[in-house]
């Protein structure tokens, strides 16, 4: 898989042990380095190499900074090469390098932000507009959140704006996508995200919201072709 085609389909996690290996090797660094990159506990990181822990997508995002990679590229086949190697130098050391702008399509849109666990709601017809991070779900093409009956969030209905993005500061990189919508209740019990998945605050979130996507836009800063 390709940096032009990673973004193209869900993400699958089967490579994700051997290409964590695989990639620490190449970098010559050794478990316990790897827990110190990312603040996490080396039997974490033993776990994930061993297949028996599937790490959440903040964490799979701390795991490819430190291995100077994105999550594409440790979410790829077992087979591909590593398209982002090393980050780049420190400001003076040389020229920042030159990165491009891509377009994305909405599979590709779609499929970063099933890996993301926070957006943000921005209510278009409220009396005094806001602009508010949630905890959320992707069904299908919809965003569904949850919210305590009493807050401004439980009030949303009507034309919305999501927006999601993740950005890698040292390499560089990143991406950010749009949803514009209308969100309305939902009260289908199925569409409940779960404890993993729901609010991060403590209490209780009466009310969920569906929002119905209408257009998905998304732009992906990445280095040129060829880079490596």
């Amino acid at each position: 898989m390709t940096e032009e085609t990673a973004g193209t389909v869900r993400p699958s996690t089967d490579a994700l042990p051997g290409r964590v290996a695989a990639r620490r090797r190449e970098l010559g660094l050794s478990v316990p380095d790897i827990a110190r990159r990312t603040g996490l506990p080396g039997g974490w990181v033993h776990s994930v190499e061993s297949g028996s822990t599937a790490p959440s997508a903040p964490a799979l995002s701390r795991l490819a900074d430190a291995l100077e990679t994105t999550v594409d590229d440790l979410l790829a086949p077992s087979s591909a090469a590593f398209t982002h190697l090393l980050a780049p130098a420190p400001p003076g050391r040389e020229p920042a390098p030159e990165r491009e702008l891509v377009v994305m399509t909405e599979e590709e849109c779609l499929a970063r932000v099933a890996l993301q666990l926070v957006g943000r709601v921005a209510a278009l017809d409220a009396p005094d507009p806001f602009v508010l991070p949630v905890n959320y779900v992707l069904l299908g093409r919809d965003v569904v959140f949850c919210t305590a009956a009493d807050s401004s969030l439980a009030r949303v209905a009507g034309p919305v704006l999501f927006e999601v993005d993740d950005i890698v500061d040292a390499a560089r990189i990143g991406w950010s996508v749009l949803i514009r919508g209308t969100a309305e209740p939902d009260d289908d019990p199925a569409d409940v995200p779960g404890a993993d998945e729901g609010p991060w605050p403590d209490g209780r979130r009466d009310v969920c919201i569906r929002i119905r996507a209408e257009r998905m836009t998304g732009r992906r800063v990445r280095p040129p072709a060829g880079e490596a």
